[in-house]
């Protein structure tokens, strides 16, 4: 998934662009048919399955793709479900914070005057070390 390939996945995307994304999404190059076995082991969509998907459908997957008894589309399906679950709560984060821009405002501050704060200490260690 690339930016510069316009096939990113962004937490502003509505399911229907993760699903399309994610249908475009290159598996097992040496799977050529349906009915070919395949290898998750180098197939990019199993590897997001690894982050997304629970550890019970991993292993029904991670077999079904090597006996052929799930094609790549399927799989697919599978792992987008599962990502949209899990960036699910962020998605819900960031809806309530664009409502809320004094929020984020006040946030971003918060955050600048701490790394002020770890900048000028860093700083000092620096002159102190290079002695000046």
């Amino acid at each position: 998934m690339s930016k510069s390939y316009d096939n990113a996945i962004f937490l502003t995307d509505t399911d229907e662009e993760i699903d399309r994304k994610v249908g475009q999404m290159i598996t097992d190059p040496q799977r050529a048919r349906r009915n070919d076995p395949g290898n998750p082991d180098i197939c990019n969509v199993y590897s997001f399955h690894e982050i997304y998907t629970d550890p019970e459908t991993i292993k029904r997957i991670n077999g079904e793709c090597k006996s052929a008894a799930i094609g790549c589309v399927d799989c697919k399906k599978v792992m987008a479900a599962g990502l949209k679950k899990g960036i699910e709560p962020i998605r819900a984060k960031r809806k309530e914070l664009e409502s809320d821009i004094k929020k984020v405002k006040e946030i971003m501050e918060e955050g600048n005057k701490r790394a002020r704060a770890i900048a000028r200490e860093t700083l000092e260690e620096v002159r102190a070390a290079v002695k000046i």
